[in-house]
């Protein structure tokens, strides 16, 4: 496959920064009116050092969590996760403020984007290290707003690659691009897909004949080629697995979302029909069909699979352990520490089941009092990032050793 720089290195110092997605705010409310001509440093600056501690005292945390620090990395969004490094982002008002936070709770770098630039990454180079992009605009003669981005590495904020011109926002999972249209996550426009590691063009949909790049995770672009799933390895081109369309899927309407799992590379892929297929990205096994939503459980070995009212375990050999019907229509949200967690869509309540019966439990002290904390994303080491009324903190992997005098 040919190697292409996508644009020209953009000098920072001419950056006119705005936003840069005008269909994704990050603060919806500020409607476009939001700051175009805040003065904001993209530079990160590594701090390396705890992030602001909880008092856990004021949490109901899952009581598997309770011995655990947890910290504030002042994220008010659900942030993304790799190697144990969780990144993401916060409202500053008139900036984002991007924080990445390791699973023990060491604040390692942060970084500050305009306000709209909520499309970020998280991938690998050929090597396996992992990569944060990051959005910026930049505006140079009067010239119409372009998306930028740029590479780095996840751990030491250390930049590997860019600023580089993108034909726009993100429009699918992982490093892929397209040009700004008012179809969702541009469906109808000539998608590209980037190189994790080096920012460079791994593939555009002009090099293919009809084919279509459905996303990129972990250095892998995944695209249909005719009634196909391929995927490339995207520093070199090189064919990586090669499977049969699952039965039924069209494949003009097919993606893969709505989360790639990070630790397992198990994604759903669906044509918006029905329930989709769940595929190892990894080479190309199908896990399972008929789910919407994949998660696993890395301390029992579980994948915890979900569909409308249904959540299904499988045990590693793939063979389905379990099975909960519920009552009403289910938002799945994950699975980890032996517990998987999903909310009913008209009661708004939690339903919490065990991941090693399918059965439903408690998982909260129903005696302490405090907002309630509903893990969203785990690491393959049970750190856990938690939505408490809409901020985000994270359960380190750091034991609290003041835990029994609380």
């Amino acid at each position: 496959m040919r190697r292409r720089t996508l644009a020209l290195t953009l000098p920072l110092g001419l950056l006119a920064l705005a936003a840069c997605d005008s269909d994704e705010p990050a603060n919806p409310s500020k409607g476009t009116g939001a700051p175009s001509d805040v003065d904001v440093d993209p530079a990160p600056t590594v701090v390396e050092e705890r992030a602001d501690t909880v008092d856990a005292n004021e949490l109901r945390l899952p009581l598997e969590m309770t011995p655990m620090i947890v910290v504030d990395p002042g994220w008010t969004a659900t942030p993304l996760e790799r190697d144990g490094i969780f990144l993401g982002y916060s409202d500053a008002g008139d900036r984002l403020r991007f924080r990445a936070v390791a699973q023990d709770g060491t604040l390692l770098w942060q970084a500050q984007r305009p306000l709209s630039c909520t499309g970020y990454g998280l991938s690998a180079d050929p090597d396996g290290t992992a990569i944060a992009v990051l959005a910026d605009t930049a505006s140079e003669g009067g010239a119409p707003l372009a998306t930028s981005l740029t590479g780095y590495d996840l751990r030491t904020a250390e930049v590997r690659w860019g600023p580089v011109e993108v034909p726009g926002p993100q429009a699918a999972q992982g490093m892929v691009y397209s040009a700004t249209e008012e179809a969702p996550m541009g469906s109808a426009q000539t998608r590209t897909a980037l190189v994790a590691g080096t920012g460079e063009i791994a593939l555009t949909e002009e090099e293919l004949d009809g084919g279509r790049i459905l996303a990129e995770h972990g250095g892998v672009v995944v695209m249909i080629d005719g009634d196909e799933l391929v995927a490339l390895e995207a520093a070199d081109g090189e064919q990586r697995w090669r499977i049969a369309l699952p039965e039924g899927l069209e494949p003009e309407r097919s993606a893969i979302g709505p989360r790639i799992d990070p630790n397992t590379g198990y994604a759903v892929l669906g044509d918006g029909s029905g329930a989709g297929t769940v595929i190892d990205l990894a080479d190309g096994q199908v896990i399972a069909r008929d789910a919407d939503q994949v998660a696993h459980d890395h301390v029992l070995d579980v994948t915890v699979l979900a569909a409308g009212t249904t959540v299904r375990g499988l045990d590693p050999d793939g063979s389905e352990s379990w099975r909960h019907e519920d009552a009403e229509q289910l938002r799945f949200i994950t699975a980890g520490e032996r517990l998987a967690y999903a909310q009913r869509q008209e009661e708004g309540t939690l339903v919490v089941l065990d991941t090693s019966h399918g059965r439903m439990v408690q998982p909260y002290d129903v005696d302490q009092t405090g907002a309630l904390a509903v893990p969203e994303i785990f690491s393959a080491d049970s750190a856990a990032a938690v939505d408490v009324d809409g901020a985000r903190y994270l359960v380190t992997t750091t034991f609290d050793e003041d835990y029994g005098t609380r």
